[in-house]
C-alpha cells in the first residue's frame, strides 16, 4: 500500500510540472495536438529569399500547412546541429535538443540568440523540416553567450542544422526551472523542489508527503547523483518517466 501511495503522489508531482511547464498557449501543434478547434488548412508558402550565409534545403512537409510563423511567435523544435571533423572527411555533431533532452524554443523575430537559424526558419510551418546551412565566417554564426540551449558553432567551417517545428506558441514558454531555482545556481536543490511544492501542493498534501515525492523525484532524475537536479535533469514534456 506504502508503494502505491509514494507511486500516485509521483505521477502527481510529474504531472504538475509538466503541466506549468508546458502552460503557454499553442496556437498549432504538429504531432498529435488535441483541441476541438481544427485550424484551416493552407497549401505551404514559398521559401523566401535569405540573407546572404544562409542556404535552406526543406527536407519534409508533411500535408498542408496547418500555421505559418509569423513575428511574436514562438517555435518549438527538435534540432540535429553537425559541422565537418577536423579530418575532413566525416560529419560530427556537436549539439542537438535531443543531447539535451528538450526540445529548443525560439522567438521568430529573435535575432540574437543564432541570427542564421532564426533566419533560416523563416515562413516555417508547423510539421517543417529544414536543413540549414550557416557559411563559416559569417556573422549569422554567432550565438548570443547570454543566451541558453545553443552551443556555438566553429567558425572556421559551415554548420548544418536538420531542424523540425514541433509546435508553434502564442506567448513564451514558461521556464519553470528558472522559477524554481531561487539561488540561480543553475540546479535545484531539496529545499528549493519543497519552496516549489509548499506553494503548489493541492490541499492534504502533508509533509511526508512532499518529501516522499521531492525524494522520488531525485531517485529518478539526479542522474549524476549529486543530490541537485540539473536543468538536463528536469522532467520535462517530452520525457518518459517509469514510476
Amino acid at each position: 500500500m506504502m508503494k502505491k501511495s509514494v507511486s500516485l503522489l509521483l505521477d502527481f508531482a510529474i504531472i504538475l510540472l509538466i503541466g506549468l511547464t508546458s502552460s503557454a498557449d499553442v496556437m498549432d501543434e504538429g504531432e498529435g495536438a488535441g483541441g476541438d478547434a481544427v485550424p484551416p488548412k493552407n497549401s505551404f508558402p514559398d521559401l523566401p529569399e535569405f540573407k546572404e550565409g544562409v542556404t535552406v534545403t526543406v527536407l519534409d512537409r508533411v500535408g498542408e500547412c496547418p500555421r505559418m510563423a509569423f513575428p511574436g511567435d514562438w517555435l518549438e523544435l527538435e534540432f540535429v546541429a553537425k559541422q565537418m571533423s577536423d579530418d575532413g572527411e566525416t560529419y560530427e555533431e556537436f549539439d542537438s535538443s535531443y543531447s539535451k533532452e528538450r526540445p529548443l524554443f525560439l522567438a521568430v523575430s529573435d535575432n540574437e540568440k543564432l541570427p542564421g537559424l532564426t533566419e533560416g526558419l523563416r515562413n516555417v510551418c508547423v510539421g517543417e523540416k529544414r536543413q540549414i546551412i550557416i557559411q563559416a565566417e559569417s556573422p549569422l554564426m554567432q550565438v548570443d553567450p547570454k543566451s541558453a540551449g545553443l552551443e556555438q558553432p566553429k567558425t572556421d567551417r559551415p554548420a548544418v542544422y536538420e531542424v523540425k517545428v514541433r509546435s508553434i506558441l502564442d506567448q513564451e514558454p514558461v521556464n519553470l526551472f528558472t522559477k524554481m531555482d531561487l539561488d540561480n545556481n543553475n540546479q535545484l536543490s531539496r529545499e528549493e523542489l519543497k519552496s516549489f511544492f509548499a506553494k503548489q501542493a493541492p490541499e492534504g498534501m502533508t509533509e511526508d508527503d512532499m518529501h516522499q515525492v521531492i525524494e522520488g523525484l531525485m531517485r529518478m532524475h539526479d542522474l549524476d547523483t549529486n543530490d541537485h537536479l540539473s536543468e538536463a535533469e528536469f522532467p520535462t514534456p517530452h520525457q518518459h518517466t517509469e514510476l
